[in-house]
């Protein structure tokens, strides 16, 4: 009797997670496939589908990571500084720009299906609210700042802001955002 072994990766979901955010800087969001990123990890073709019912599913889990990063490093911040939020927002931006366009929906299909997507954009607003310091109204401040910090990303990532000049112009928009003093 032949006895067959089962192929055992570890931690095959966050390998399949890895592998995808690898795909995803090459080729894009439109180049990540299970099939690639199983290829990648070495894993059976049937793996994947015990952890991702489809492609957007691995790649809202590696969109979801990406806002847990970003969470992480605007939590870094210096409550209140709105400067400090606005560089490590942009540099998490900059920094990874496929992830970043990702997180904001670019190559997932039916965003709806995905409320966890939706969920971690408002635990971002939430934490950038948390960080902008006493304000009359933090959550809409922190909205405001979001729009900014996204447009300037998305700007610099497209090349219609130069990536040198985008924390200059940063700056100069929050200072509008401050209390018109300055930047704070």
């Amino acid at each position: 009797m032949v006895v067959k072994r089962s192929y055992h990766h570890g931690d095959l979901r966050r390998a399949l997670v890895l592998a995808a955010r690898e795909i995803l800087v090459e080729r894009g969001p439109e180049g990540v496939s299970l099939r690639g990123a199983v290829a990648k990890v070495g894993a059976s073709t049937a793996a994947p589908y015990r952890h991702f019912r489809d492609k957007d599913a691995l790649l809202v889990a590696v969109a979801l990571e990406g806002h847990a990063e970003l969470q992480a490093s605007l939590r870094g911040c210096g409550a209140g500084t709105v400067t400090a939020l606005g560089h490590s927002y942009l540099g998490f931006a900059l920094e990874n720009p496929a992830l970043y366009r990702l997180m904001a929906g670019a190559g997932i299909g039916d965003r709806a299906a995905h409320p966890e997507l939706a969920e971690a954009h408002r635990e971002t607003c939430a934490v950038l609210a948390d960080r902008v310091g006493e304000r009359d109204d933090p959550g809409g401040f922190a909205i405001t700042l979001w729009c900014l910090l996204h447009g300037l990303s998305t700007l610099a990532i497209d090349g219609h802001v130069e990536r040198g000049s985008v924390v200059a112009e940063a700056e100069r928009s929050l200072a509008f955002l401050s209390d018109g003093t300055g930047v704070s």
